[in-house]
């Protein structure tokens, strides 16, 4: 599947990013406007940032983006 190599690929890059700013906006050079302006509305919403990360899809990117299965940091 095509799109999960992208995937991986963005997760790996985002994982190398320095500062918070330097993989936001690298997050958002990846979007579409349409998707960037959503992401950007939902993450000035607390509640819909809460209720998006609480999702089973943000779960396993977050867990990907922060280390391994057992919560452990790479």
């Amino acid at each position: 599947m095509q799109e999960q190599g992208f995937m991986d690929k963005m997760i790996d890059d985002l994982k190398h990013k320095g500062t918070k700013k330097e993989a936001e906006d690298y997050l958002m050079r990846q979007l579409s406007p349409t998707q960037s302006k959503k992401l950007q509305e939902v993450l000035e919403n607390e509640a819909a940032a809460r209720e998006l990360l609480s999702t089973p899809q943000a779960q396993s990117l977050l867990q990907k983006l922060m280390g391994d299965q057992n919560g452990q940091h790479q």
